[in-house]
């Protein structure tokens, strides 16, 4: 008897077991809570305005700033090229012929627009008083960019001094051998004309 309740025990207590085993074994056991890391903030800060787009500073020259900071060259151009001529004062004349003259220096696509923009600096230079009249370097900074120093160029026209000379001896080479050709055929053509007055004088 007591034979027979230890064996129904155990027929019902090992698919319990079984069950228990499964449940851990696919992730029905206790887990810790798992901490949810906040989003980061997607608040954007926007750039700060350029200083010359301040109400209270409203001649074309600082409009032309303005324009020149939100990278509308053209406009600011323009801008300053008419301070440059309908401002009454000088001071700010002399910085919209500055600033002008600067960036067309930059932005110059050939030796006419390079020259054009050198003209203008010079009689910039020429009205400016002693210490200039607050005029803005960072205008000259994209024109600075594009120069090179003394020492490259040297070596571009070194380089370009071999290469014009190579080219001029290949191209005195295919003259030459030109040349050497049409005299073979003339000379070949003379010979023929003699051996056939030849023939002729032998009838």
């Amino acid at each position: 008897m007591v034979h027979h309740a230890t064996f129904s025990f155990k027929k019902h207590i090992t698919p319990a077991l079984c069950v228990l085993a499964l449940c851990a074994a696919i992730g029905c056991a206790k887990k810790e809570p798992v901490s949810v890391v906040p989003a980061p903030s997607t608040a954007t800060h926007t750039a700060s305005a350029s200083p010359a787009c301040e109400p209270d500073r409203n001649t074309l020259y600082d409009q032309g700033v303005c324009a020149y900071d939100e990278g509308k060259l053209r406009y600011a151009m323009a801008l300053w090229r008419e301070a440059y001529t309908v401002e009454t004062d000088h001071a700010v004349r002399l910085r919209s012929q500055f600033a002008l003259g600067a960036v067309r220096l930059a932005q110059a696509a050939n030796d006419t627009e390079y020259a054009a923009a050198l003209d203008l600096l010079d009689a910039w230079a020429k009205a400016s008083p002693p210490g200039g009249s607050g005029e803005n370097p960072r205008f000259l900074l994209p024109a600075l960019h594009t120069l090179r120093p003394a020492s490259a160029l040297k070596e571009q026209k070194t380089a370009l001094d071999k290469e014009c000379a190579k080219k001029l001896a290949e191209r005195e080479a295919q003259v030459r051998k030109s040349i050497q050709q049409q005299v073979r055929a003339l000379e070949t053509i003379h010979q023929q004309i003699q051996e056939k007055k030849k023939g002729l004088s032998n009838f």
